[in-house]
C-alpha cells in the first residue's frame, strides 16, 4: 500500500462513532484544514497541499521515518522471501512486505530494559499485520512469551501465550491497562500485570494487580520511594494485542 492510500485508510479509521472525530467535517476543523480539500482528498479526487498534510500529520501524532532510520526503531520492515500461505487458493496474490512488521521476541527482562534490544538477547521474530487498529501508528514494539509456571493472569493469559508490548506508551491511565511492570530495585523481576494508580502523602502509588487474584494477591509500591521518580523503570509498555491457545479457553 503507498503512502496516500495508506494515509486515507488513516484518516477513515478516525471517523464514526466512538471515533476521534464524528465526521468529516469535525475533522477538518479539529486540524485546521479546509473541509472540502479534506473532502476531496478523502474521496481519492485530488492529493493535499503540503501545509495541509503537514496538519494532518501532526494532528495524527505521526511521523515520517525514512529507510536508513529503520534499524533505529524496535520493529522492522519484512521482506518475505516465497511466503508459504495456508487457507487461500493458489491464484492469491502474497502478502504484501509494507503491510507488516517483523517484531523481536524477548524474555520480560529484556523486553523491559532500556533501549532496544540487543541481537543475542532475541529469541525469534513475530510477523505482524501493522494496520490493525491496536497497532497502527505503534512502531517501538517488543514480544513476550508468558512463561511456563506464570499463572497470574489466567484465565486472561495463559503460559506459553505471546503478548506484542508498546514501550512507547507507558502511562498506566486509565486503571486496569495490562502492562509489562518491573519491580524495583537491581534484582526486581518483571511481570505481565494490570496496574492502577493513586496519589498518597505527595507520591504516586502503583498497584500491580492479577487476574487470578486469589493465588497472586497485588504488588503495592511508590514511585519516588521505590523508582526514584522514574515511572520507566517501574512500566516498560502496554500490552496491546496477544497471541493466545484458544484451547484452554
Amino acid at each position: 500500500m503507498d503512502f496516500t492510500s495508506n494515509l486515507r485508510e488513516m484518516l477513515w479509521a478516525q471517523i464514526g462513532e466512538n471515533k476521534p472525530y464524528a465526521n468529516r467535517k469535525r475533522m477538518a476543523d479539529a486540524l485546521g484544514i479546509d473541509p472540502s480539500q479534506l473532502n476531496r482528498f478523502m474521496d481519492g479526487e485530488r492529493g493535499l497541499a503540503v501545509d495541509s498534510l503537514g496538519r494532518i500529520l501532526d494532528g495524527l501524532s505521526a511521523r515520517i521515518v525514512l529507510p536508513d532510520a529503520l534499524e533505529a526503531e524496535g520493529a522492522r520492515e519484512v521482506c518475505f522471501v516465497s511466503p508459504r500461505m495456508t487457507g487461500a487458493g493458489r491464484d492469491v496474490s502474497p502478502p504484501a512486505a509494507e503491510d507488516y512488521f517483523a517484531v523481536p521476541l524477548a524474555s520480560e527482562p529484556v523486553a523491559a530494559g532500556p533501549g532496544r534490544v540487543p541481537e543475542d538477547q532475541i529469541r525469534g521474530w513475530v510477523l505482524v499485520w501493522r494496520h490493525h487498529e491496536s497497532i497502527r501508528f505503534r512502531n517501538d514494539l517488543v514480544a513476550v512469551e508468558i512463561g511456563k509456571n506464570q499463572l497470574s493472569m489466567t484465565p486472561t493469559l495463559h503460559p506459553g501465550d505471546i503478548v506484542l508490548v508498546d514501550r512507547a506508551e507507558r502511562s498506566p491511565d486509565p486503571a486496569g491497562k495490562i502492562m509489562l511492570v518491573s519491580e524495583p530495585g537491581p534484582e526486581g523481576g518483571c511481570a505481565v500485570k494490570r496496574v492502577s494508580t493513586r496519589h498518597v502523602d505527595g507520591d504516586l502509588e502503583l498497584v500491580f494487580y492479577s487476574d487470578n487474584s486469589r493465588d497472586f494477591p497485588p504488588s503495592v509500591y511508590r514511585l519516588n520511594r521505590d523508582y526514584g521518580g522514574e515511572l520507566s523503570h517501574a512500566i516498560a509498555g502496554r500490552v496491546v494485542w496477544a497471541w493466545s491457545d484458544m484451547t484452554r479457553k
